[in-house]
C-alpha cells in the first residue's frame, strides 16, 4: 500500500511539474520565433500564432510571412501536444472517475492537434497543395480540446479545490467564446485580409489554455509537496513517540 501511494505520488508530482513547464516553454519559443522576424516584423495583434511555423517565405491569406525561426516554433507545437496528452494522463487520478475520463480523452486530442499543427505548417504551399485543411483541423483540436480539458479538470477539482475548478471552468468558457469568435470574424472578414481581431481572439483561446496549465501544475505540486511534508512530520512523531 505504502509503494502504491508512493507511486501515485510520484505521477502527481511529474504531473504537475510538466503542467508548469510546457506553457513556459512554448511561450519562449513563441517570443524567439516572433522577435526574429524583421521585414516585415511580426506583430502579435495582427499575424496569427501559425504564421511563426510557416517554412517559406511569401502571401498567406492576403498578409505576408517570413518566420526565420519556424523550425523553433513548430518544434513547440509538437513537444507542447505530446506534454500536454501525458501530463493529462499522469493527473486524471486525482480527479473523479467520470472528469477524469474526459479530461483523458481531451487531453490526447488537444496533444493530436498540435501534432498536426506542427506536421503541417499554414504555409502558402500548403494552401496550394490542400494540406492547410490538416493544419486548420489540427488547430480547431488543439484550442477547443484544451478548452474543454480546462473546463472538465475545473469540474473534477471544484469539490476538494473551490477556487482552482472555478477558475479553469471560466478559463476554459473564455477560451472556447474566444476561439468560436475567431472562427466567426474569419469568415466574416476572409475577403478583406484584415486579421487582427481573428489574431487578437486566437491568441485569447489559446492563452487561456496556457493560463489553466500554470494553475493546474502550480497548485498540483504545492498540494503533494504540503502533503509529502505533513506525511514526513507524522513519520518523525511516530519514531520520537515509539
Amino acid at each position: 500500500m505504502p509503494a502504491q501511494i508512493g507511486a501515485h505520488r510520484a505521477r502527481a508530482l511529474a504531473g504537475s511539474l510538466l503542467l508548469i513547464l510546457n506553457p513556459l516553454l512554448y511561450l519562449t519559443a513563441e517570443g524567439v520565433s516572433a522577435a526574429a522576424w524583421s521585414h516585415p516584423a511580426y506583430r502579435y495583434s495582427f499575424n496569427a500564432i501559425s504564421d511563426l511555423g510557416v517554412p517559406s517565405c511569401g502571401d498567406l491569406a492576403g498578409h505576408p510571412v517570413c518566420s526565420p525561426r519556424h523550425a523553433v516554433m513548430n518544434t513547440a507545437f509538437l513537444t507542447h501536444g505530446v506534454v500536454f496528452a501525458v501530463a493529462a494522463i499522469l493527473l486524471t487520478p486525482l480527479l473523479a472517475e467520470r472528469p477524469a475520463r474526459r479530461v483523458r480523452v481531451l487531453g490526447v486530442v488537444t496533444g493530436a492537434g498540435l501534432l498536426l499543427v506542427g506536421t503541417f505548417p499554414g504555409s502558402p504551399e500548403a494552401v496550394a497543395d490542400g494540406t492547410i485543411a490538416l493544419h486548420t483541423s489540427g488547430a480547431a483540436l488543439a484550442i477547443f480540446g484544451g478548452n474543454l480539458a480546462a473546463i472538465g479538470a475545473g469540474v473534477g477539482l471544484r469539490r476538494a479545490h473551490r477556487r482552482l475548478g472555478t477558475a479553469l471552468l471560466a478559463l476554459g468558457a473564455a477560451g472556447t467564446l474566444s476561439v468560436l469568435v475567431m472562427f466567426v470574424w474569419a469568415a466574416i472578414v476572409a475577403s478583406s485580409g484584415v486579421i487582427t481581431g481573428v489574431a487578437v481572439a486566437e491568441r485569447t483561446s489559446v492563452y487561456t489554455i496556457m493560463t489553466a496549465e500554470l494553475l493546474v501544475g502550480i497548485a498540483m505540486f504545492t498540494s503533494i509537496r504540503r502533503r509529502s511534508t505533513q506525511l514526513r512530520c507524522r513519520r518523525q512523531e511516530r519514531s520520537i513517540t515509539a
